[in-house]
């Protein structure tokens, strides 16, 4: 997934450019996998990027890919994450919100 995700996001192959989002949700321990978490972007009252993953993460579904703006990255085994918390995000060219 991620040389695609690259591509798209027309970076050099092997470079990833990854930002910092507040959790707007709070999140499960992750698995032995690295998981890119499909999310929106919204703008808090504070002014703070909050990433927002989607419910349903099956890799099967692309409508979640599609109204996407970035990925929120797990590493494996992440711990549990509460609301608030801040994660790593790869951000999508021409997403909602400019970074």
């Amino acid at each position: 997934l991620k040389p695609a995700v690259d591509r798209l996001s027309g970076l050099p192959v092997g470079a990833t450019e990854t930002r910092t989002a507040r959790l707007g949700i709070a999140l499960k321990q992750n698995d032995r996998r690295q998981d890119y978490l499909r999310s929106r972007l919204l703008r808090a009252a504070d002014g703070i990027l909050e990433a927002v993953p989607f419910e349903t993460q099956d890799s099967s579904m692309m409508r979640p890919l599609a109204g996407a703006d970035c990925l929120v990255v797990r590493p494996p085994h992440a711990p549990a994450l509460p609301i608030g918390s801040g994660v790593p995000i790869i951000p999508f060219p021409g997403g909602a919100w400019p970074l």
